[in-house]
């Protein structure tokens, strides 16, 4: 045998050795009796120990590297904790909102502080009592603009400075402007608070305005308008604002201002804002987190200091104007598919004593997705994919939306029964059931709704700026259990007035004139561009027979009951009352109730696009 020979025999010697050899696969016993006389269970360690058995257990397959491949059958570590089923609770748990303490700042400004230890996270809410209603004629989306530009800078950091700082120490600032107040949101772990509140002080104090921030942010600006022009639903928005509170008032003008008045708004303008309105006897500061009473107001009071008030000038706005007789406005967006249907109308201010019974009456009629609105328009027809209803009520004013997309060819028609189901609501009010859901399901939402530290400031500090007691979350639940079927169903024959409000249809809808004025609603405004009026023919509407692509998805509900067709009424829990005494909540979307997004900046409750899904229900 050669050397080279021998040296290839070594190699493959090594490198069948390297690999691992596989396990033979299992072999019944009689098999392996047969095959090999001397293996016997007796004398095979590896076979069952019944000599009745046909099978012979192999062990798992291993490896050089590590522990068996597969083994048989282990018991879980937590098999004996699985194996008992837990005690119950000894009693119902029962939530309990959080109630702020206030207190007052050296400069004026007022504080309430909600302790919530659970959590080292503190959040600080900033609210100031004027919002677009402080913008002068020609200045429409001032105050936004002003919002954006606070957290552009301050006289003691540039932009990036400030950036840099606020993303450090996890530091998050949010500012915003709705009809009536501006907001300045902060949310810090506790750590970072006194950093929090330094940064906080120089925003409030010293905004900068610098020229070249000013540019870049009206930028911005000018391209979220114009990309608005795509969106139908900001559109229905600002007709529904514009129909609403009139052309005249701030609240009236389009949402975020027109390309005229954003260009022509200047550095002075927003300083002249700011130094005006953000003042500390404008002030309510909303906190709540992982601090005490004295720890915060002694941090704000260090800080804020210089923050002086200032006298605050009067607000002269025009009167809102009166809804008479209905009508329907069109606004003519040819290429889309959709068609956006609202019908809007005002209702009363956040302390009104029908409050509540609105909401739940609400909640029946839209505010839910097994809602009246939605199962008609979206689950018996599919000329929907949601239709919801929405009661925002304000410190001043209030109002009501029923909105949401509709197959463009079925536009006509669904007008036709957004009015019947409004009609049949006002008419009977809603059955026991639905009363029953809407009670529950709003008292059980407020738990989620005040979850966090952001949703808890805001929500207190906007309770308390609409004129409702500190305590409202707190005694809601019991408020809203005492609601009775003839308590919704006599405010919704007074505030719902479809006979009077509006329809507003933003879409392609050319070829829907004739068959909206043959709905006998009142008259048919259509507009082509803005400020001109006019009637246009189009392609026919689809047959009013005809069905959407999810009609009969689910069975509606019977007119009666309330329950599907051929089904009883199932049995309903009674509302859980989860404080501890009788009362009510708002909310950055008041409309189903209350505590704006921590992370969202207001917007006018008149101009917030439908929802596909129904609003977070039920925070009054």
């Amino acid at each position: 045998m050669t050397t080279t020979r021998i040296a290839a025999l070594l190699c493959a010697a090594l490198l069948s050795c390297s690999h691992e050899q596989p396990m033979p696969a299992p072999v019944s016993t009689a098999t392996s009796t047969a095959s090999n006389p001397a293996s016997t269970p007796a004398s095979n360690p590896t076979s069952t120990s019944n000599p009745t058995s046909t099978t012979t257990q192999v062990p798992g397959t291993t490896t050089q590297a590590g522990p068996p491949l597969y083994a048989g059958p282990q018991e879980p570590p937590d098999a004996p904790f699985r194996a008992h089923k837990p005690p119950p609770l000894p009693r119902q748990p029962r939530f309990e909102a959080p109630v702020p303490v206030e207190r007052t700042l050296r400069n004026g400004a007022r504080v309430l502080v909600s302790e919530l230890h659970a959590v080292p996270i503190v959040s600080i809410d900033v609210l100031f009592g004027t919002g677009i209603n402080g913008e002068p004629i020609g200045k429409s989306g001032l105050a936004g603009f002003v919002a954006s530009m606070v957290t552009e800078g301050t006289t003691t950091r540039t932009t990036t400075q400030l950036a840099v700082e606020l993303d450090d120490a996890a530091i998050e600032l949010v500012v915003g402007a709705g009809n009536e107040t501006s907001r300045v949101r902060m949310n810090t772990l506790k750590e970072a608070l006194p950093k929090a509140v330094e940064l906080l002080g120089d925003v409030l104090q010293n905004p900068a305005f610098r020229p070249g921030d000013v540019d870049r942010v009206r930028k911005l600006k000018l391209a979220a308008l114009a990309q608005k022009q795509g969106n139908p639903g900001a559109l229905a928005s600002d007709e529904a604002a514009k129909i609403l509170y009139g052309e005249k008032h701030p609240w009236g003008q389009p949402s975020g201002g027109t390309p005229e008045t954003v260009q022509s708004i200047s550095a002075d303008d927003l300083r002249k804002f700011q130094q005006t309105w953000y003042r500390p006897n404008n002030a309510l500061v909303s906190v709540a987190g992982d601090v005490t009473a004295d720890e915060i107001v002694r941090l704000l009071d260090q800080r804020l200091g210089a923050w002086n008030e200032r006298r605050l000038p009067p607000l002269k706005l025009p009167p809102l104007p009166e809804l008479r007789s209905r009508f329907i406005d069109a606004l003519d967006k040819p290429g889309t598919t959709q068609s956006q249907v609202w019908v809007v109308g005002r209702l009363f201010d956040a302390r009104h004593p029908d409050r509540l019974p609105l909401f739940v009456a609400n909640e029946v009629l839209g505010g839910l997705f097994t809602s009246r609105l939605n199962m008609n328009l979206r689950e018996q027809h599919g000329y929907s994919y949601g239709v919801f209803s929405n009661v925002s009520l304000n410190r001043t004013y209030g109002t009501f939306t029923a909105a949401g997309g509709i197959l463009a060819q079925h536009t006509a028609p669904a007008v036709r029964e957004y009015e019947k189901e409004l009609d049949r609501f006002v008419a009977e009010g809603p059955t026991d059931p639905e009363l029953v859901k809407a009670k529950e399901t709003i008292i059980r939402s407020l738990p989620a709704a005040l979850e966090t530290d952001d949703a808890v400031a805001a929500a207190l500090a906007t309770i308390v700026f609409n004129g409702l007691p500190r305590d409202y979350y707190r005694t809601v639940p019991g408020r809203i259990a005492k609601v009775t079927r003839q308590d919704a169903a006599r405010v919704a024959r007074k505030w719902i007035q479809p006979k009077r409000w509006p329809v507003i249809v933003v879409g392609p809808v050319g070829g829907a004139v004739d068959a909206l004025e043959a709905l006998a609603l009142g008259e048919v405004r259509v507009h082509t561009a803005p400020g001109m009026l006019e009637v246009r023919a189009g392609p026919a509407q689809a047959p009013a027979a005809a069905k959407g692509p999810t009609a009969g998805s689910v069975r509606t509900p019977d007119a009666q009951t309330g329950n599907p067709e051929g089904e009883t009424a199932p049995q309903q829990p009674g509302p859980v009352l989860a404080p501890s005494a009788p009362q009510q909540p708002p909310a950055a979307s008041p409309p189903a109730p209350a505590g704006p997004p921590a992370t969202t900046p207001e917007v006018p409750p008149a101009a917030v696009p439908p929802p596909q899904q129904p609003p977070p229900s039920a925070r009054p």
